[in-house]
């Protein structure tokens, strides 16, 4: 019988270490911030049976700890509870930066609670999330699934758990500012563009805008939408290697000045190229002049060998030339415009999408 029961206990310790590394390998794949703070919960909670979770972080502005994703709780109790340092087990926890096991939360006095939350499992176990000797947050989860208490063990457990997720966390927020100073120099970048050719002014971030829009309506996901509107800010960067007698000219372009013009993606993929962070950006700013027919520039990519990006931002650059002024032509209707896009769909653009933005576009009475 001992042998039986200290096998299973060794299952069991397996199965924990299979979930932790698990948790390691999801949340450091995680993409976004939000997406990393509920993957945490999930996994947490998963790992721990319970079926409540919560992950508090502190808000340094409004100075209380925040949830930012939860399991098992009311839309009305992650909006109403907020902790000020100190206040509750949570605000202990933080400030304190040890563990609290709690046998029965409902009893216990440095319990506070703002909402009336039913709990059959009255064991509760808050953990601090440390970054170098630094507390940032609270991991928190109750209501076991088997109603039994949870253990001195399990509570070790939990510390492992947060630990991991507050490096990720740590991590990614690092990232995240990295990230917001990138964003800066594209649009840096998008206005310089925008500056030195007047006649064409607002156009990046106009394309910008309709490809998320765009995108959206095709269902992209988050991360590819975000890929999608950050290059088409810069989709014409290569254009600061073209000269201002042929960039600025009034008029249509002869055949050796449209060569030169040409070689702005290739440009536009030099400058870029050289910034990790940018390098999702790469085939959408290369190669958005390809044509569906092959006919394009500047590798002469035909169908689906041109990147979904910049399909996408093909048909959004070339419908906001044509809704837009400029020197050497009289701006176009929308149904001007939409009877040019039906005209090359097929040739120029792809087709599917082209009928999926002609349905779009019909819908939105602004564009």
């Amino acid at each position: 019988m001992k042998e039986i029961k200290l096998q299973r206990r060794l299952d069991e310790l397996v199965k924990i270490i299979e979930d932790l590394h698990r948790f390691n390998i999801l949340t450091y794949q995680a993409n976004r911030v939000k997406e990393l703070y509920k993957l945490i919960v999930e996994q947490t909670t998963n790992i721990m049976k319970t079926k409540i979770g919560s992950l508090m972080l502190y808000n340094p502005k409004k100075n209380r700890l925040e949830i930012v994703a939860s399991r098992g709780l009311s839309k009305e109790v992650v909006k109403t509870t907020s902790l000020l340092p100190g206040e509750g087990i949570a605000g202990r926890v933080f400030v304190e930066g040890d563990a609290i096991f709690c046998e029965d939360i409902e009893k216990d006095r440095r319990f506070k609670r703002k909402s009336h939350v039913k709990y059959y499992s009255k064991s509760f176990i808050s953990v601090p999330l440390k970054v170098r000797n630094k507390v940032i947050g609270v991991l928190n989860i109750n209501n076991k699934k088997s109603r039994k208490p949870f253990t001195v063990e399990e509570m070790k457990i939990l510390t492992v758990i947060a630990d991991e997720a507050a490096m990720t966390i740590e991590n990614m927020q690092l990232l995240k500012r990295i990230e917001e100073a990138y964003i800066e120099s594209i649009q840096t970048l998008a206005k310089v563009v925008d500056e030195r050719m007047p006649s064409t002014r607002g156009h990046s971030r106009r394309v910008a805008e309709l490809a998320f829009r765009f995108g959206r309506e095709l269902e992209l996901d988050e991360r590819f939408l975000f890929i999608l509107k950050n290059a088409a800010l810069i989709h014409d960067i290569g254009k600061i290697g073209i000269p201002d007698k042929i960039l600025l000219k009034p008029y249509k372009l002869n055949p050796k000045e449209r060569k030169i013009i040409q070689k702005h993606p290739a440009i536009g993929e030099t400058v870029i190229s050289r910034a990790e962070f940018f390098k999702d950006f790469v085939p959408i700013v290369a190669f958005h002049h390809e044509w569906w027919n092959g006919k394009g520039y500047p590798l002469g990519l035909k169908g689906e060998q041109i990147p979904l990006g910049a399909r996408i931002i093909s048909i959004c650059d070339a419908w906001d030339a044509m809704t837009s002024s400029r020197p050497y032509r009289a701006t176009l209707s929308k149904q001007e415009a939409i009877k040019e896009l039906k005209k090359y769909s097929g040739i120029q653009f792809d087709p599917s999408l082209v009928k999926v933005f002609l349905k779009f576009i019909q819908r939105k009475k602004n564009l």
